[in-house]
């Protein structure tokens, strides 16, 4: 590449056009012949050699690199280039005056700017002054969740399923299917989850037949505790714990139930 004027301290986009005229001519490459080369039109090329405007830079590249310039000196040419788009040569380049209408956007960032830092610096200081909310009270009774075991306890060590579903009692007591004391709608039959909410001392029961001469089944469950639970829809109602699963039953540390 012949000296440039950026060897001489400064550089234009002008310049370059015109160095990149010269080498054309230096290697006797016309406008039409570097098109056919570079796949690049006349007309592009063309405007790249009298400017004003910088070429881009592909286009630069592909022409140079097709008339026979080696890779160094292409890229002699494409630092040239990067350094006027960033306008490196220039010590100091004047600052173009926007007019007015280009001017507010930034007006207007500016403003927002300072707002958004205002309002950050009021949430902050807030959050410093604001004193410690107070710790949330402890419910007294937190909710167990429990998890349905509608089975029984068959021969020496078989357990399955119950032919009829467990459900929700206003009573802790057997058969409310039959006394009236059944919460419609809460048949339940086993893996089913409820929350349960206190205990209370009802009715016996078993899961397994009484005369059953399988006495040693470890499926067999007695007993006289009934859970609290709660319904989907907000009724609660009671279940012998002889329907829950083993994980389930002792009471889970459960207050006890008010009176029914």
């Amino acid at each position: 590449m012949p000296e440039t004027p950026i060897h001489q301290g400064r550089d234009s986009p002008q310049r370059f056009c015109a160095d990149f005229a010269r080498e054309l001519s230096t290697r006797g490459t016309s406008v039409r012949e570097a098109a056919e080369k570079s796949g690049w039109s006349k007309s592009a090329i063309g405007n790249a050699r009298t400017g004003p405007r910088l070429p881009r830079r592909e286009l630069v590249v592909d022409v140079l690199s097709a008339i026979g310039l080696s890779e160094a000196e292409v890229g002699d040419w494409t630092l040239r280039h990067a350094a006027l788009t960033l306008g490196a040569t220039d010590p100091a380049p004047p600052q173009p005056q926007a007019p007015p209408a280009s001017r507010r956007p930034l007006v207007l960032v500016a403003i927002g700017a300072a707002l958004v830092g205002a309002v950050l610096a009021a949430l902050v200081t807030a959050l410093v002054l604001r004193p410690a909310p107070a710790p949330a009270p402890v419910p007294p009774a937190v909710a167990a969740v429990v998890t349905i075991q509608n089975k029984v306890a068959l021969g020496a060590t078989d357990l399955v399923e119950d032919s009829g579903p467990a459900y929700l009692s206003s009573r802790p007591e057997p058969f409310c299917g039959r006394n009236g004391c059944k919460l419609d709608g809460t048949d339940v039959t086993s893996g089913i989850l409820l929350p349960a909410v206190c205990t209370v001392t009802g009715a016996e029961m078993w899961n397994y037949n009484l005369d059953s001469p399988a006495a040693d089944n470890p499926n067999r469950a007695r007993s006289a505790l009934w859970y609290r639970l709660t319904w989907p829809d907000g009724r609660a109602g009671y279940l012998s714990e002889v329907y829950l699963d083993p994980a389930s039953r002792g009471g889970l540390g459960l207050p006890a139930c008010a009176a029914p």
